[in-house]
C-alpha cells in the first residue's frame, strides 16, 4: 500500500511562505533587549523600601573614636553596628567607656564639671582620681531652706544622697550593658550646656538676689571659665567685644517650682528672657520627671558640660561665708584671681548681659563718650583718669515712699528731694535730676532711666538692684540710705565688683571704702532698719554728690590686683583692718580706694542734725 507523504503540498507551501515573510521581517525589525527596569509614573514614596536582610550568623564589629562636639567636645568610643533605624540620640547608648568627669573650674558653690552624672536625684563624679576635686561640701548641698541655726546648718551638709562618686567599672556596672553583642548602655545624654540651681526658693524670688546675686555669679563664672587668662592693663578697662563663652542652653531651677524663681514685680522673669532668649528654663517638676525616670539607678542622664552652684556650699567658703556673704562673691574673686575676668575695671565681662537686657528694653546701648566730657577744676582728683567722665551727669533718686517698709520720713524725703532739685538747677542743663517711684512706671522706662545714670541713690531696697545696668564712667556712684547702725553687704559689695564707687549713708553722716574705717560691720537693727521713719540730711547728700562729681573726695588708689591688707597709724601705733573672720584677708576690687590719711571713722559735715523722729546716728570719736 503506498505511504502518503505527512504534508499536503498546500501545507508545504503554507509552511514555506511564513518562514520567508518572519525573515524579512526580522531583517527590518531587528529584535531589542529588554529595558533594564521599567519607570512608572507614580511617587516613590508611596512604595516601601524592601526590608534589610537578616544580619549573618557572624557578625563583624569595627570599632571607631568618634568626638561628639557640643559646646564642649567628649570623645567616646563606640561600636558600630548595622541599623536600619535613624542613629541613636544618645551619644553613650553604646560606649564602651563612660567619659570620665573632668573639673573645668571651681569656687565654693561654683562648681563647672565636664561630662557629669545624676541618676535618681545623685549627682555622680565618675572618675578614678578622687582626689583631683574639692570636698563634696564646697560643691553641693541638702537643699533644705536656710536658718541661721546650727541644727539647719547641719541637715544642709551633703550626704552621699546629694552627690557621690563612682569609678569608670563602677559606672559602667550600673549604667552600661554588651554593647559588643548589640545591647545599649542605660545613659542619656542632655545635649547641649547647663546651669543647674541646687537651692529652694528662699532667695530665688527676690529682684537682687536672682539678678544681681545669682546671675551675675553665674556671668562672672561663666565668661570667666572660657576667658584667656591676662595682666594685660588694657583689657581691664575694655567693655568689650571680647571672645563669647559657649551658649547657656538650659537653666534648671531644681528646688523650686515654676513660681518660685519669679519676683512680685516681674523683673526676674524680664531679665532672664531679654538676657537669655533661647535658654530654656527648667524647674522642680521637670528635674523630678528626670529623677523619676532613674529611680531604680540602673540608669543615668549625662550632662556634657553643667555648672553647678549651691548657696550653701558657697557660705562655705571664706569670702562668701566669713567676708561678704554674697554667693557671686566667690565666683568672682576667684576668676579675678586667675586674671580671666576681662574688663575688670569696667565690668567688661557683665557687659553681654547688661547691653542684651538694655537693648530689649530699647534704652541706648553704646560705649563711654570721650569726645564731650563734663570738666571740673578739680576732675584729675578724684576716680580713675583713664575712665571718661561723662557727658551729663544723671542723678536718680529711687524713692520708697509709695513701699511697704523701708521709707524715709516725710520730712527727710522733702527736704532731700528739694536738696538735689537746688543741686541740679544751681549746676544748668549738664545736670539732670529723676525721682523715681517704680511702681509707677514701666520697666522698660525703669531700665532706660538707669543706663543714663551717674549717680544712683535710696534708701537700702530692691529698687538699687538696677545699679547693674549703670553705665562705668569715672564718677559712676551709688549712694545708699540705711537706718541709723544699719548696714548690709548687698548692694555695696555689687558696686564695687562693677568698678563704681559706693558711699553708705546714715543721716548726714558717710563712710565709703577709702574713708576711715571703709565698709562697716553687717547689721540690721530691729525694728529701725526695716521701718518706715529712717532719718537723712538731705543737704549733705547733695553736698556729697556734688563733692564726688567735682573731685573733692580726696581718695588715692592702690595696685587692685593684690589683695592686700590696710594699715591704719594713729601716733606710734600701728594695726591692721581685720575682716569679719579671724585671720583672713578683706576682699578688694576693682577701683578699690584707700584714703590719705587713713585716720578717720566717718564723715560728715555742719550742721549736724536729725529728721523726723527717729534717733540721730551716735557721733564716734576720731581714731
Amino acid at each position: 500500500m503506498p505511504i502518503r507523504p505527512a504534508l499536503s503540498r498546500r501545507d508545504a507551501i503554507l509552511i514555506l511562505l511564513g518562514a520567508s515573510i518572519m525573515h524579512i521581517f526580522t531583517i527590518f525589525f531587528p529584535h531589542e533587549s529588554a529595558p533594564p527596569e521599567i519607570l512608572i509614573d507614580t511617587p516613590r514614596e508611596q512604595f516601601l523600601p524592601d526590608p534589610p536582610p537578616p544580619p549573618p550568623e557572624v557578625t563583624r564589629y569595627h570599632t571607631r573614636t568618634t568626638t561628639l562636639v557640643q559646646a564642649t567636645t567628649t570623645t567616646a568610643t563606640v561600636v558600630a553596628i548595622p541599623s536600619a533605624g535613624p542613629a541613636s540620640a544618645s551619644p553613650l547608648d553604646l560606649a564602651l567607656e563612660f567619659p570620665a568627669t573632668t573639673l573645668i573650674a571651681h569656687a565654693p558653690g561654683w562648681t563647672l564639671f565636664k561630662d557629669l552624672y545624676m541618676s535618681n536625684g545623685t549627682f555622680f563624679i565618675v572618675t578614678d582620681s578622687k582626689s583631683e576635686f574639692p570636698k563634696i561640701p564646697l560643691m553641693a548641698s541638702h537643699p533644705l531652706t536656710a536658718l541661721n541655726e546650727p541644727e539647719n546648718i547641719r541637715q544642709r551638709m551633703p550626704t552621699p544622697y546629694n552627690m557621690d562618686f563612682l569609678t569608670l567599672a563602677e559606672a559602667h556596672q550600673r549604667w552600661g550593658d554588651d554593647v559588643r553583642n548589640g545591647k545599649k548602655n542605660r545613659v542619656l545624654s542632655v545635649a547641649g550646656n547647663t546651669v543647674l540651681v541646687n537651692e529652694p526658693r528662699q532667695f530665688l524670688r527676690h529682684y537682687y538676689h536672682l539678678v544681681a546675686e545669682l546671675f551675675f555669679g553665674v556671668q562672672a563664672f561663666w565668661h570667666g571659665a572660657f576667658s584667656a587668662a591676662s595682666t594685660d592693663i588694657d583689657r581691664d578697662y575694655m567693655l568689650g567685644p571680647h571672645p563669647a563663652p559657649p551658649p547657656i542652653d538650659r537653666v534648671i531651677f531644681a528646688r523650686s517650682n515654676a513660681d518660685g524663681w519669679r519676683d512680685g514685680p516681674g523683673f526676674n522673669a524680664y531679665f532672664m528672657r531679654a538676657a537669655f532668649p533661647s535658654t530654656t528654663i527648667e524647674v522642680e517638676d521637670d528635674w523630678n520627671d528626670r529623677v523619676t525616670i532613674t529611680t531604680s539607678g540602673d540608669r543615668a542622664w549625662h550632662f556634657p558640660l553643667l555648672l553647678l552652684t549651691d548657696r550653701s556650699a558657697s557660705h562655705r567658703g571664706d569670702v562668701c561665708g566669713s567676708q561678704t556673704q554674697r554667693i557671686a562673691a566667690e565666683a568672682f574673686v576667684e576668676m579675678r584671681r586667675k586674671n580671666q575676668l576681662v574688663g575688670l575695671r569696667v565690668g567688661g565681662w557683665w557687659e553681654p548681659v547688661r547691653s542684651a537686657v538694655l537693648r530689649f528694653a530699647g534704652a541706648e546701648v553704646q560705649l563711654p563718650d570721650y569726645s564731650e566730657q563734663v570738666v571740673f577744676d578739680g576732675d584729675n582728683a578724684e576716680g580713675d583718669p583713664r575712665l571718661p567722665m561723662p557727658a551729663k551727669i544723671v542723678i536718680t533718686y529711687i524713692s520708697r515712699q509709695s513701699a511697704g517698709q523701708r521709707k524715709l520720713t516725710p520730712e527727710s524725703h522733702d527736704e532731700l528731694v528739694k536738696a538735689l532739685k537746688d543741686l541740679q538747677e544751681r549746676k544748668g542743663d549738664k545736670w539732670e535730676l529723676n525721682v523715681v517711684e517704680a511702681e509707677k512706671i514701666t520697666k522698660d522706662e525703669q531700665l532706660k532711666i538707669a543706663a543714663r545714670t551717674t549717680i544712683l541713690l535710696g534708701v537700702h531696697g530692691n529698687g538699687l538692684t538696677h545699679l547693674v545696668m549703670m553705665q562705668p564712667t569715672r564718677i559712676s556712684t551709688v549712694i545708699e540710705m540705711f537706718y541709723p547702725e544699719g548696714f548690709a553687704h548687698d548692694y555695696q559689695w555689687t558696686t564695687r565688683a562693677l568698678g563704681m564707687k559706693h558711699f553708705a549713708v546714715w543721716n548726714d553722716t558717710y563712710r565709703t571704702e577709702g574713708r576711715g574705717e571703709g565698709k562697716p560691720q553687717v547689721n540690721y537693727p530691729d525694728p529701725g532698719f526695716q521701718g518706715n521713719f529712717i532719718p537723712v540730711h538731705g543737704p549733705s547728700i547733695a553736698k556729697l554728690i556734688e563733692d564726688r562729681v567735682e573731685g573733692r573726695v580726696v581718695l588715692r588708689e592702690f595696685n587692685f590686683r593684690k589683695p592686700e591688707v590696710a594699715t591704719k597709724t594713729h601716733g606710734d601705733s600701728e594695726r591692721q583692718d581685720r575682716p569679719e573672720s579671724e585671720g583672713s584677708h578683706p576682699i578688694l576690687f576693682p577701683g578699690t580706694l584707700i584714703a590719705a590719711p587713713l585716720d578717720f571713722v566717718d564723715c560728715r559735715w555742719a550742721p549736724h542734725r536729725s529728721s523726723g523722729t527717729a534717733p540721730m546716728y551716735p557721733r564716734r570719736q576720731l581714731l
